[in-house]
């Protein structure tokens, strides 16, 4: 994003609402974030598990680590309620 909060590519934004939205059944501004973090969360464990594995092994990062697990949580309960209607 720019500093006046715009994004620099516009188009990606409406993809990532479109896949949260497909994904989680609405694409509301929260829920836009929480899927922003699970894929970059998710990406860099797949890329470079070791450096993931080291900074969630940090004490100063459990309380993040444990907001992630949290976000991950949340995005799979609205994704089950989602595919159960």
């Amino acid at each position: 994003m720019t500093e006046d909060q715009t994004p620099v590519i516009p188009e990606l934004e409406g993809l990532v609402e479109k896949f949260t939205e497909l994904l989680t059944g609405e694409a509301t501004p929260e829920r836009i974030e929480m899927v922003k973090i699970w894929c970059l969360y998710s990406h860099m464990q797949k890329v470079m598990p070791p450096l993931v594995q080291h900074w969630g092994s940090e004490p100063e990062h459990q309380e993040a680590k444990e907001k992630i697990r949290q976000i991950i949580d949340q995005l799979k309960r609205w994704n089950q309620e989602k595919n159960a209607k």
